[in-house]
């Protein structure tokens, strides 16, 4: 490729994957300037997030021991299935054992999220890790000038598409004055900004919100109700602004000891899950983004159909359709809806596990 036109030899290489540019960066020291450089890597980031065709999204797995990134497209992943049976020319890089960011920064993880390419930590002692899994890269966020007073704490990370850049999200609800106190840290200025300060009375959210549609998004309930007074909590990345987003009809719903549990993206539209612990799950996708007639049942995940005890939840859907599965936070599922049957991840590791969803993609923790 090196006798290609320079335009041309970029539109190649954005579509390939990200840590196969990162080998080619040893080819020459043009295409490494040219793959390190900030235009490249926006090109490669929007091409990563939009390509329906190629698949750049992995799941990953955390337990106490391991660290593992999964591309859940790959046959090599699923039980019964040997790298030497896979035809996907990427089966060596289906199931990756990383090293875990954490140890070297020796502080202790109590919850993770991610947003496109990036993975965050929220530790102890209120300290967020940013890190990219597939350049191994990471940065420590630095604590806000303003402390929070002791409240109800959640966080969330978006991405502006207006401006390029994430945008973290750490906020505090005091349980005396019913208000929602907001700190903003841009990965580009490198400072957090105190942005809002919102009257709602919410209680309970979901301590990780999930981003979709240009906004981030918690489960929370309000004071004093039970599941009809549950709503989505928005937090609108661009305008920088608290909203709330109302969650299908509760008349829908018959079992009272089930509740909403998570809210994602599916494919560029918001969707939530309702279920409990040994009941089925429904997943509702909302069409139009805002619009609560918009909401719509496309999944019913029937627990006698699962080899669970405790609880499931989807974890991504794939571009074939299929829906991937945590079960009992212990195996994981990719389950086909058309077919009704389901085929199970090899097991990386023989402790209880967290996983989280991200695109791979060269973009910086540092913006």
């Amino acid at each position: 490729m090196s006798n290609l036109p320079h335009d041309i030899l970029i539109d190649i290489l954005s579509r390939l994957p990200a840590k196969s540019l990162g080998q080619f960066k040893s080819v020459s020291k043009h295409w490494s300037s040219l793959i390190s450089s900030p235009s490249f890597i926006k090109l490669h980031h929007r091409r990563a997030l939009s390509d329906t065709n190629t698949n750049h999204s992995r799941v990953l797995i955390m337990s106490t021991h391991s660290l593992h990134s999964v591309n859940y497209e790959s046959p090599s992943c699923y039980e019964g299935i040997d790298d030497d049976d896979d035809n996907n020319n990427n089966n060596s890089n289906a199931m990756i054992s990383l090293k875990d960011p954490l140890e070297k920064e020796s502080v202790g993880e109590k919850a993770l999220g991610s947003c496109y390419g990036l993975v965050f930590f929220v530790c102890y002692n209120d300290v967020i890790l940013l890190w990219n899994p597939t350049t191994q890269k990471t940065r420590l966020i630095p604590d806000p000038i303003t402390p929070f007073s002791n409240a109800t704490r959640f966080y969330g990370l978006g991405y502006d598409f207006s401006i390029d850049d994430y945008k973290m999200v750490r906020a505090s609800r005091s349980i005396s004055s019913d208000t929602i106190t907001s700190q903003v840290f841009s990965l580009k200025t490198g400072s957090w900004r105190t942005i809002q300060t919102a009257h709602m009375n919410i209680n309970d959210p979901d301590e990780i919100g999930s981003f979709s549609n240009g906004a981030i998004h918690w489960i929370v309930r309000h004071n004093g109700g039970l599941n009809n007074s549950e709503t989505i909590l928005s937090f609108n990345v661009k305008g920088e602004r608290f909203l709330e987003i109302r969650l299908p009809n509760s008349g829908e719903f018959e079992n009272e000891q089930s509740g909403f549990w998570s809210v994602g993206d599916l494919k560029g539209c918001l969707y939530v899950v309702y279920g409990g612990d040994g009941v089925d799950m429904d997943v509702w996708v909302m069409k139009e983004y805002g619009v609560k007639r918009s909401w719509s049942k496309v999944i019913k995940l029937d627990w006698i159909r699962f080899p669970c005890d405790y609880g499931m939840m989807p974890v991504c859907f794939t571009h074939g359709d299929d829906v991937v599965i945590d079960l009992d936070s212990w195996d994981l599922v990719r389950f086909n809806i058309k077919e009704n049957t389901y085929k199970r991840f090899k097991k990386c590791s023989t402790d209880w596990h967290f996983w989280v969803v991200y695109t791979e993609t060269l973009v910086s923790p540092y913006g």
